[in-house]
């Protein structure tokens, strides 16, 4: 989501009630007692805001924000110059904290706990230990793979909280907001298929607005219509529910050569060109939410209503 989409504050940010109520009491909480805000960790699907509530934390809080990558976290240097960098009262992200080497995670631990962090150095038998003391900061951490983290580093966190799924009267009212901001003209037919087709993801929604934007001021149109949205779907490969050209392959694949039988991923592999990572964390959830595989220990297999969408919606 581009920076002047994202929301400011918590009144902007649209769904997520819950998470919101006790993020405001953990906050509010904080500064009444002039305590150093908790560290935070947020999970969920990709595309829902944890970037976007972390910078209205920010905001709030009236303190800076520093970003991070969890994969980039690779060595004990890359971790030293993070926390060289923070100052008093600074708050820290790291998108894909789970993505952290874990052979240097546990630099984490007495940081997080103790605003300390104890790195040996030199070589083997002949280490000295160095000891930095950090100015007290929050960190805000955001996984898509909530698993992947150990629980070690879990338990150093003062909040964790899962950002549930938007229905999709809050996506209407994301896009609404969205057409708002970047000045665009869109009616309420199109406001409502755009949101069935964005998979109830903020991010594909918004995303999905601006193509269609893009459609329309080509053809001269000064408010996106459903003819426009439609022709825009058609040109990026999307279809019924959000699907594109990569779910319907594996759909078509599946079936043509497996009919209603369970498969395992790896004889799928053999008949489709994507990496079994893309396979199992972008392709495989979204058809699973929709009921048009099952996925379990006997392998994958197309469901009734998976051969249902197949016949009804691709040609």
């Amino acid at each position: 989501m581009q920076n002047s989409l994202r929301p400011l504050n918590f009144n902007e940010f649209i769904g997520q009630k819950k998470l919101k109520k006790t993020l405001k009491v953990i906050i509010e909480s904080s500064i009444k007692r002039k305590k150093q805000l908790d560290h935070i960790l947020f999970y969920g699907r990709p595309g829902l805001g944890k970037t976007s509530l972390a910078k209205i934390i920010s905001n709030k809080i009236k303190t800076k924000i520093r970003y991070a990558q969890g994969p980039l976290l690779e060595k004990k240097s890359d971790i030293l110059t993070l926390f060289c960098s923070i100052q008093k009262g600074d708050l820290i992200f790291i998108d894909e904290i789970h993505g952290i080497n874990k052979k240097v995670e546990e630099i984490f631990y007495s940081a997080l706990e103790d605003n300390i962090i104890d790195v040996f150095i030199g070589p083997e038998g002949d280490q000295k230990l160095i000891r930095m003391k950090l100015p007290k900061f929050t960190l805000i951490g955001a996984t898509t793979l909530f698993s992947k983290m150990t629980q070690p580093f879990k338990d150093r966190f003062g909040f964790i909280g899962k950002f549930s799924n938007y229905t999709k009267k809050d996506i209407e009212k994301i896009i609404k907001n969205s057409s708002k901001k970047l000045k665009i003209k869109i009616d309420k037919e199109s406001i409502e298929k755009i949101a069935l087709y964005s998979r109830n993801i903020p991010r594909i929604a918004n995303n999905l607005l601006k193509r269609s934007w893009d459609f329309a001021v080509v053809d001269n149109c000064e408010e996106i219509i459903i003819k426009i949205v439609n022709k825009t779907f058609k040109n990026i490969g999307l279809y019924q529910n959000g699907l594109n050209d990569t779910h319907i392959n594996y759909l078509k694949n599946l079936y043509i050569n497996f009919n209603e039988k369970y498969v395992s991923l790896n004889l799928i592999l053999g008949f489709l060109n994507e990496e079994k990572n893309n396979i199992e964390k972008e392709i495989e959830p979204i058809l699973i939410i929709q009921n048009l595989i099952i996925k379990n220990s006997n392998g994958r297999k197309i469901t009734k209503k998976g051969i249902e969408y197949l016949t009804n919606y691709i040609s």
